[in-house]
């Protein structure tokens, strides 16, 4: 799976700054782990947006969407199918 793939990569490439962290996959918790905090949620925001040409509305930014890799996938999965229905 595409988007799987690339947000996972992006995850890795971009926040975690060492090593994949012990017990890494696309269910660790990114927030409760640190990978994720405010600033960096933001960052990803603007990367998503632009990279797969969804918007963010104001009510979509909790943190369970950014829990985990699969939460990410399933969210812009959302964000694009919505999109596609206007």
């Amino acid at each position: 799976m595409k988007l799987l793939q690339e947000l996972r990569e992006h995850i890795i490439n971009q926040y975690i700054k060492t090593k994949e962290p012990e017990g890494f996959n696309d269910d660790y918790n990114l927030i409760d782990e640190g990978i994720l905090d405010s600033l960096a949620i933001m960052n990803l925001i603007a990367w998503l947006e632009k990279h797969f040409s969804i918007e963010f509305d104001e009510g979509d930014i909790v943190l369970e969407h950014f829990s985990s890799v699969n939460a990410l996938v399933d969210f812009v999965q959302k964000k694009r199918a919505a999109s596609a229905d206007y």
